[in-house]
């Protein structure tokens, strides 16, 4: 068992995720670099998070519990205030990291200019069979306007960053119910921060399949991609590529109200 400070603190935010909790939390744990610790947030699970994972007696196991759900953006703020490493990374309760994922990626830090490191993903369960997260991998890292805001470039699951970094350009934005991920690289970018890519498939995405999973109503998460594009334009107007974004899925929304009516 590792002795020394952690070199990430594991920001995982979880609600009524007792099905693959363990098993995310497990391989965190069984990094081939275990000077880590994994905060877990309790957003207000049915099912105490601590009764989850009292089988694991791992010490590096910290958990928050919030009494009522506060949404995904605030646990994470709350895991990133109580981190005590100098990196962070976001692991969510149905995803899981291949055992040498730190180690590949913490390297990357040793450039002072690297802000966030990410890696390629396998996907778990897609409607359509597709198992590769990134298809190019030619494009990335994808650390620059406007192209960075032609997709999200970087796999949740995989996400490790500097944590003064995230502090200062203000954690996860509240005001999104998704895409607040996505708002927070936009803003470690126009920080000024470079990315790092690593080419391996180190993580495997479980594909929403129920129906109250976020990820699963695809017409909520494009209104709040707009709103999230919305408030990232208004605040820095002259970047590229934001307000392109605003006007075209502004029209698309446009467009689909005036199908319904």
């Amino acid at each position: 068992m590792p002795t020394g400070p952690p070199r990430t603190s594991v920001l995982m935010p979880a609600r009524d995720a007792e099905a693959t909790l363990t098993e995310s939390v497990r391989s965190a744990l069984g990094q081939t670099v275990g000077d880590l610790e994994v905060v877990v947030v309790d957003d207000g699970s049915r099912t105490p998070v601590r009764e989850v994972l009292a089988e694991l007696g791992d010490p590096r196991v910290r958990v928050i519990r919030h009494e009522r759900s506060v949404g995904v953006a605030a646990a994470r703020n709350a895991a990133l205030a109580a981190a005590r490493a100098p990196l962070v990374s976001q692991l969510d309760a149905d995803d899981a990291w291949e055992p040498a994922y730190l180690a590949s990626v913490l390297p990357c830090f040793e450039d002072p200019r690297i802000g966030l490191a990410y890696t390629n993903v396998i996907i778990v369960g897609h409607p359509q069979g597709h198992e590769n997260y990134i298809f190019d991998a030619s494009v990335h890292p994808m650390d620059r306007f406007p192209k960075v805001a032609e997709q999200n470039p970087v796999p949740a699951l995989t996400a490790t960053m500097r944590t003064a970094a995230v502090r200062r350009v203000g954690g996860y934005a509240r005001w999104l119910r998704s895409s607040e991920d996505y708002h927070l690289y936009l803003k470690l970018i126009k920080a000024g921060w470079r990315f790092a890519y690593v080419d391996k498939h180190l993580a495997r995405y479980r594909w929403p399949v129920h129906e109250n999973a976020l990820g699963f109503d695809r017409r909520r998460v494009e209104r709040e991609d707009l709103k999230m594009w919305a408030g990232f334009a208004l605040r820095h107007p002259v970047t590229p590529g934001p307000r392109r974004q605003v006007r075209l899925r502004a029209v698309r929304e446009l467009r689909r109200l005036a199908g319904r009516d």
